[in-house]
């Protein structure tokens, strides 16, 4: 068991210093979802997906930069199939420029989302287990969308790479899954299972073994560290982000056993 308390202060001193990723140029503002992402060049050549605070259609849901972040950087901790995720800084001299829905830049941070070249999505259920890693790698998505209490979960695949997958766009995992990171929702959720109702037919059986070991071996400094990153401009206490730490650590455990007991 994990006790509240030992989180306490553990998420603290956070700045918007360490983004070291630049925007360079707007590419495609067409994508039309709720948090309308815009594909950019970033100064270390590479495209991305962008996320801002103020493309955010619900001001109420400013909080998904913050998910989106932490779960992509989480998943990575335990091998699961995340896009790269980066703190990306959009320079003054983007201030205005306008993107989907009529939303102009402001200067600060935002979310960056490492594009794939093509790509196909699915939103309905996990597709392509027999090619490429898929075994493998699907055993790492059922592992993140129970951990950090997916929702609306959406798959891409790799045309380029005999469709390999990654889980992307997690701006509505979290309790209550409205694109906000709630104290008193996490704590009256962390029990709860979440497990992806998906089959979980010819899942590699080793490749549950080392998720569920990764999730009960994962640090609290390790989650510490992705939580302290969480730029001071986002909308989201530190108090919040502690409790999401908590969360995290105590739900690893549980989250791995109901791995372990679908194959």
């Amino acid at each position: 068991m994990v006790d509240f308390s030992d989180w306490r202060g553990l998420v603290g001193g956070r700045t918007d210093d360490y983004a070291h990723l630049e925007l360079v140029a707007v590419l495609d503002s067409s994508v039309h979802s709720w948090a309308s992402p815009f594909r950019a060049i970033a100064s270390d050549g590479n495209d991305y997906f962008v996320k801002t605070l103020e493309s955010c259609r619900r001001e109420w849901a400013r909080g998904s930069l913050a998910i989106e972040y932490v779960v992509s950087q989480v998943g990575g901790l335990i091998g699961a199939p995340v896009c790269g995720s980066a703190l990306i800084r959009i320079p003054e001299e983007f201030r205005g420029e306008r993107i989907s829905r009529g939303v102009s830049l402001v200067p600060g941070i935002a979310h960056a989302s490492r594009a794939l070249e093509r790509a196909e999505e699915h939103r309905d259920h996990l597709a392509y287990r027999s090619l490429d890693h898929n075994r493998i790698r699907h055993v790492g998505v059922y592992a993140l969308y129970d951990w950090c209490y997916g929702d609306d979960p959406q798959w891409l695949y790799d045309v380029d790479a005999d469709r390999t997958i990654y889980s992307h766009d997690h701006g509505l995992y979290l309790p209550p899954n409205h694109g906000v990171i709630d104290a008193a929702v996490l704590r009256q959720a962390v029990d709860e299972p979440n497990v992806l109702l998906d089959p979980p037919d010819g899942l590699d059986r080793r490749a549950v073994a080392t998720v569920a070991a990764a999730l009960e071996t994962v640090e609290r400094e390790m989650l510490a560290t992705v939580l302290r990153r969480v730029p001071a401009s986002w909308p989201v206490s530190d108090e919040a982000l502690a409790t999401l730490g908590w969360f995290l650590e105590h739900r690893a455990p549980a989250t791995a056993h109901r791995l372990r007991a679908l194959t």
